[in-house]
This record gives C-alpha cells, structure tokens and sequence, in this order.
C-alpha cells in the first residue's frame, strides 16, 4: 500500500523537521526514521489508529509519534496522511 501526503501534511512534517534540525540536527534523521517507519507500518498491517474529527469535519484516524500526531485517512490503495501536528499546538480535532 502506498503512503501519500497531503500538501499540508508535506509541509508540517518539513517544518517539523527543520525546527529540529535548527536545534539538534542528530535527533532530525531520528524523527524523520519514526515517521516514516510507522507509516509503513500502518500501511502494511491491518492496524488503525483510533477515529477522529478534524475542525473542517473530515473523519480521520490518529497515530501519536511523539511529541506529533499523525492524521490520516486509509483509502483502497494508500494512506493518505492529512496533516503531521505537534501536539502543543492550537487542536485541530473536535
């Protein structure tokens, strides 16, 4: 199953990634292996995170990957991953 990303969640994870970068750059190529690990994970097992309502009303599911949340919808042929958030930020589930 492929893993697809949403231009937002394109640019969460590169922002994330950067910040990181600016402060610890060996802890950057660390986050980025969880990332993209669980990812393949979730694509390849019948495993799922649990259900969740984004602020634009999108039925979506969960995954923590410390300290970020992985939002994503599983569609016929891929995962497609909506948004990468940090968790300290403003909710953007109801």
């Amino acid at each position: 199953m492929t893993v697809l990303f949403s231009p937002e969640a394109e640019a969460d994870l590169l922002a994330a990634l950067d910040y990181i970068r600016e402060r610890n750059s060996g802890a950057v190529l660390k986050l980025a292996e969880r990332v993209f690990s669980t990812l393949e994970q979730l694509a390849s097992e019948p495993i799922d995170g649990p259900e969740h309502t984004l602020t634009t009303g999108e039925l979506v599911r969960g995954w923590p990957i410390r300290p970020f949340r992985i939002y994503y919808q599983r569609r016929s042929d891929a995962i497609y991953v909506l948004r990468v958030y940090h968790h300290a930020r403003r909710p953007i589930v109801k």
